[in-house]
């Protein structure tokens, strides 16, 4: 235990995020938390930025998670500042990404006992209770420190994600006495040796073994391992939405994302056995679950609730991820290939520039402009559901996809959140959002956030006046669409109206004219590209038609 320390209720939230590894947050200041904004005025330590909305803290809060592998905080606000939160935790908890919100509640003496009091909110806490890994009460002021120990523990346990503390508003003014817990443990098991071994027996009899590599694999640090692993079975490996980035996309053995469906299945329909580490096999990824797996499947993931949970499996291997790839390199001899990988990519390469889709070749002549290290965060959009497909991604943490909610208006906050995070602990890279109009006006009021923090992320905004997606479901099923056009504001005004810089286009050549302008502006930027794309299963560059996005 440390030693106590004696701090007001506020005070203590914000010592123990510091003990415990949170150095910055994001939320709004209320009636309800005042006092945590002035424990956070005095405490230099802590780097938080204020935004519009507490939606937009949330997954912020998220996308500075998914960057840099440390959570954020979030201080939001008894009632409607709380529930605002209840979208993105969504989107974290899915993808086991990990956030904590710091939420209030009424005064302790009015807990439960309904008098309309300011913000009250019936059973608040219940309703966070489906959507995080822990939801739980501070029931006196000396609980707080071990309320956010208990939440930090759960953000780096097995099955990370997100926490809520909930904290009647009169404590935060109450006198703290209590000892501060020692700080979280480290909570990934070391896998059982005769797993590794079973797996490993597996692999002996496999002659075209295939590599499936989530985004599991980041929080145990074991890409690098994984990868070693494919080297010397010589395994193709695919991706999950959420893992691209987990093996560069032009490794001689890298056949890209899951999500393109048509290629994946080709390979693993001639693949004997596939191994999988930390992969959601979300609906997203697999055709509604259609995709046919080999006859043998081992599954490794930090924890065992999620192995077979939709598709058989012949040994699943339950610990950290890292030493089960080390377990089982230890055990494999090294083979011959047995699929050629960059042949693969030359020839689907190949088919989809002789489609003509706007859509890919947006996709190329951006990911052409940008580093390598560069992040692009994604919203939901019709040139989104290319790149979630085909946009070839090189380092890990580089490409931020909502795949687990597939909610709108995640793009822009998100980058903020990694802008942020590069900003708080000196990552590189450049931070770009592609979103399309409908999207971006679920959170275009962050624009001002961008202005006030001088956060220097590049927005490419896709513009069909339409919520295009949908339209194009609508077309398939009914013959017609309904409600899906957009009357769109001047987006480039818009963002000029908070400082930023901004151009608009028409088309694929006026992209490639302009992205380096676009990247090379001073602080945020918005480009507009006015064009109505083609989806890719449209157009027959995903042949399994998705028609439940």
């Amino acid at each position: 235990m440390f030693k106590p320390i004696q701090l007001t209720g506020a005070q203590a939230i914000v010592e123990a995020l510091l003990r415990y590894g949170i150095t910055a947050g994001f939320g709004i200041p209320s009636i309800h938390n005042i006092t945590i904004y002035e424990a956070l005025r005095q405490e230099p330590n802590f780097q938080h930025w204020v935004v519009r909305h507490e939606q937009a803290a949330a997954f912020a809060a998220d996308g500075f998670a998914r960057r840099s592998g440390r959570p954020a905080a979030v201080f939001a606000s008894t009632g409607p500042g709380n529930l605002f939160t209840l979208v993105p935790l969504l989107e974290s908890f899915q993808t086991d990404t990990p956030v904590l919100v710091v939420g209030t509640n009424v005064a302790s003496p009015l807990l439960d006992k309904p008098c309309n009091a300011l913000h009250e909110t019936p059973r608040q806490l219940d309703l966070f209770q489906p959507l995080t890994r822990l939801a739980l009460r501070v029931t006196s002021p000396d609980a707080i420190p071990e309320a956010i120990a208990r939440a930090v523990e759960v953000l780096h346990g097995p099955t990370p994600g997100p926490a809520f503390v909930e904290i009647p508003h009169d404590f935060l003014s109450a006198p703290v006495a209590a000892d501060f817990p020692n700080g979280p443990r480290a909570t990934a098991a070391e896998p059982l040796e005769e797993e590794i071994a079973q797996a490993a027996a597996h692999i002996a009899q496999s002659q075209r073994p295939t590599i499936l590599i989530g985004s599991g694999a980041l929080r145990d640090d074991a890409a690098s391992s994984v990868r070693r692993l494919a080297e010397t079975l010589q395994a193709p490996v695919l991706t999950t939405t959420a893992g691209k980035g987990l093996i560069p996309d032009d490794h001689p053995l890298a056949m890209g994302c899951i999500a393109r469906l048509g290629a994946a299945q080709d390979l693993l329909l001639a693949s004997d056995l596939l191994i999988s580490f930390g992969a959601r096999f979300t609906e997203f990824d697999t055709g509604q679950f259609r995709l046919q797996l080999p006859a043998r499947h081992l599954q490794a993931d930090e924890s065992g609730s999620r192995i077979g949970r939709r598709f058989p499996v012949a040994a699943e291997l339950v610990g950290n991820l890292n030493a089960i790839a080390q377990g089982l390199l230890a055990r494999v001899t090294p083979r011959a290939s047995w699929w050629d990988a960059a042949k693969a990519r030359d020839r689907e390469r190949q088919r989809l520039s002789a489609l003509g889709a706007d859509g890919y070749a947006a996709l190329i002549r951006v990911r052409e402009a940008l580093d390598r290290g560069d992040v692009v965060v994604h919203d939901q959009s019709i040139l989104n559901y290319w790149a979630a497909a085909f946009f070839p991604v090189f380092e890990p943490r580089t490409f931020l996809y909502p795949s687990g909610s597939g909610t709108l208006g995640y793009g822009l906050p998100a980058a903020i959140g990694a802008a942020c995070a590069a900003q708080r602990y000196g990552l590189p890279g450049r931070v770009v959002c592609v979103t399309g109009d409908g999207g971006f006006q679920y959170t275009s009021h962050e624009l001002a956030t961008l202005g006030q923090h001088r956060l220097p992320v590049k927005i490419l905004l896709v513009n069909d006046s339409a919520y295009g997606v949908i339209g194009y479901l609508q077309r398939l099923r009914f013959s017609h669409t309904h409600e899906v056009s957009l009357k769109n504001p001047d987006f480039c005004r818009l963002a000029e109206a908070f400082g930023i810089w901004a151009k608009r286009v028409a088309d694929c050549d006026g992209l490639g004219r302009a992205l380096p302008g676009w990247l090379g502006a001073s602080g945020a930027a918005l480009l507009e590209l006015s064009i109505a794309l083609k989806a890719p299963w449209e157009i027959g560059a995903i042949f399994t038609a998705q028609e439940s996005l």
